[in-house]
């Protein structure tokens, strides 16, 4: 029966295999990779014929990693851009968030001028002695200021408060508002 012999495939996937193994593919190590068959010349002029045809395929590597790196450098294009786009996008979301707290702040600057006017203006309001009688207490809560006697003295002992702006505050004619709204985010306690 003829011999088929060694082909020009075997030859080329073996040498790619030493290739990738990190071997040089010597006339001598396909050889023994093939297990020591097909003559030395075959498989020289085999390997030559291999060598031309990667020759020709080294223009095409040329072209293909002149278009990888172009790719590459498109692809770097675009994210650097959409990174910038999201970094305006935050910057702006940024500006418009600190603009809302300075207004927040300008309005709780205002509240604090209005209520520091108001106390002054209660500082200055003349209290007159606790009166004895109940009706004497109708007087007074009809002047608009409360039973301020009542106020002065604790029914536990000991004696409150009685700056104009406490005695305004606990007499109930004082405008009630959240202390937690105007205290900064930053500030609040969890």
């Amino acid at each position: 029966m003829a011999r088929t012999g060694l082909t020009k495939f075997q030859v080329k996937e073996t040498r790619e295999r030493l290739i990738a193994d990190g071997k040089y593919p010597s006339v001598d190590a396909v050889r023994q990779a093939l297990g020591n068959t097909g003559s030395k010349s075959t498989i020289h002029r085999f390997l030559k014929e291999l060598e031309g045809e990667s020759a020709d395929l080294g223009a095409s590597r040329d072209d293909t990693t002149r278009a990888l790196h172009a790719l590459v450098d498109q692809l770097a294009d675009k994210l650097h851009a959409e990174a910038e786009q999201r970094l305006r996008t935050l910057r702006a979301e940024y500006e418009d968030t600190l603009r809302a707290k300075d207004d927040q702040l300008a309005q709780l600057r205002d509240e604090v001028a209005r209520l520091t006017a108001r106390l002054d203006d209660l500082e200055h309001v003349v209290v007159p002695a606790a009166p004895t009688e109940r009706s004497g207490h109708a007087d007074l809560a009809s002047s608009g200021f409360g039973a301020f006697g009542d106020l002065l003295a604790n029914p536990r002992g000991g004696r409150r408060d009685a700056s104009a702006f406490s005695i305004v505050l606990t007499s109930g004619r004082a405008e009630r508002f959240d202390t937690e709204k105007l205290r900064p985010a930053s500030l609040k306690f969890q």
